[in-house]
């Protein structure tokens, strides 16, 4: 299991743009930031969906002040 980029996470949940998404890579640790709108992003997009659950997690956005202990919290409640 990789070491997960924590602060990377945490940026992660402070997304407030709702044209990107976000997702753990539970292999290598980083967070990969998704433009759901744009078509050079469709590789990734499709690379995260067949993944999804096994090697990918959603992260939410939406909590502008996201501390360490909310990605601690977002972690726990993902089972990691």
């Amino acid at each position: 299991m990789a070491e997960y980029n924590r602060e990377a996470i945490r940026i992660a949940l402070t997304e407030q743009d709702n044209s990107y998404s976000h997702y753990l890579d539970m292999e290598t640790g980083k967070v990969i930031r998704i433009n759901d709108t744009d078509p050079n992003d469709e590789a990734t997009r499709e690379q995260v969906f067949a993944g999804y659950g096994d090697r990918f997690r959603y992260i939410p956005g939406g909590k502008p002040n996201a501390s360490d202990a909310d990605v601690q919290q977002w972690l726990e409640a993902e089972g990691l």
